[in-house]
């Protein structure tokens, strides 16, 4: 029984991304977003999570800076999580109440930019 709810839950979750790759048109950002979406699983099945949350979203971008990941590559990852959020709740497959907040919307963009601002507080390096 476990083992037919984990392959729904896989099957779910694969069209989640679909809905998600389908959407950008660019072969170059279907393959990043691609790869994203499946490092975000991976990390995401790790721990036990309360779920698609803030918090989740913010745990996932501190993994990603302890892993020395540039403010580019934080970014285009943040991006494809925000596209996540966006077809989820579009489709029906987010309660439209969690993203339909402004303030939801808001939060996940400001992930983007605080992924961005210790980066440009920094001292440039010299060669």
């Amino acid at each position: 029984m476990s083992e037919l709810i984990a392959v729904q839950k896989i099957a779910g979750w694969e069209k989640l991304k679909a809905l998600v790759l389908d959407s950008v048109s660019s072969p170059i950002t279907k393959r990043v977003y691609n790869m994203a979406l499946n490092e975000f699983l991976a990390w995401f099945q790790q721990a036990p999570r309360n779920g698609f949350t803030k918090a989740t979203v913010s745990a996932w971008r501190v993994s990603l800076e302890d892993r020395g990941l540039g403010s580019s590559s934080i970014i285009i990852r943040i991006s494809a999580i925000r596209k996540l959020a966006a077809e989820a709740a579009d489709n029906g497959l987010l309660a439209s109440r969690i993203f339909a907040n402004t303030t939801t919307r808001t939060i996940l963009r400001r992930l983007t930019i605080a992924a961005i601002s210790p980066i440009q507080r920094r001292p440039p390096q010299s060669p």
